[in-house]
């Protein structure tokens, strides 16, 4: 199994909204999911633990030697189910949370995939970190995913409400929306339409969210 195929194994296991899976040239990768709370940690810890062996590294260590993923996620995936207090993307039903000090990129490029298993939104920033989403039922579905996916890059919870509007305006079409954190605390940005609408939205809301920092 790649890394890739791992992300998307990972992100579609019952209970997991969003995760993201860093290579690490000659070490295991580390993973960190976002949970629904439909299914419990220790759930959600086994089937990561099941996907997470079947990684083959690709990159050889100095020695030559190719390294394996060791026993458990404690060892796999050091920045997973570790930190005593929370880290500031830590939100109800989160399993994993990121090490303080991971760098918070700006939105560069957004993929709707489609496989098997549902679809996906992977969105990824300008330093290279790419993080993945469920695309839920309904018609929101897609705007959340894309929501859930920029504000992670960024390092912020999923926002507990999206809403978009779209208006043209002097011949251009512009896409605002007003995001609302757990937190409570409301935000909004904006974007012209020079693409694909949900790449759209996703600047929109990389935008609302610098005006949180």
């Amino acid at each position: 199994m790649t890394i890739d195929e791992l992300r998307r194994a990972v992100h579609f296991l019952p209970g997991v909204t969003a995760a993201e899976v860093v290579a690490r040239p000659g070490n295991p990768p580390i993973v960190r999911v976002w949970t629904d709370g439909t299914h419990t940690d220790d759930e959600v810890r086994r089937a990561v633990e099941a996907l997470a062996a079947g990684v083959v590294p690709t990159t050889p260590t100095e020695s030559g030697e190719r390294t394996g993923l060791g026993r458990g996620l404690e060892e796999t995936i050091p920045a997973a189910f570790a930190a005593p207090e929370p880290s500031h993307l830590t939100h109800d039903g989160a399993v994993a949370v990121e090490a303080p000090g991971v760098p918070e990129g700006r939105l560069r490029k957004l993929a709707i995939e489609e496989t098997v298993a549902g679809v996906e939104v992977r969105a990824v920033s300008d330093d290279g970190r790419e993080i993945g989403a469920v695309v839920g039922p309904g018609s929101d579905g897609l705007t959340n995913a894309v929501a859930t996916a920029v504000a992670l890059l960024r390092g912020f919870p999923p926002p507990s409400s999206v809403a978009v509007n779209t208006r043209d305006i002097d011949g251009s079409t512009v896409v605002t929306v007003l995001v609302q954190m757990p937190s409570g605390d409301r935000s909004a940005g904006a974007a012209l339409v020079t693409g694909g609408l949900p790449f759209t939205v996703g600047r929109a809301v990389d935008s609302a969210l610098s005006g949180l920092q």
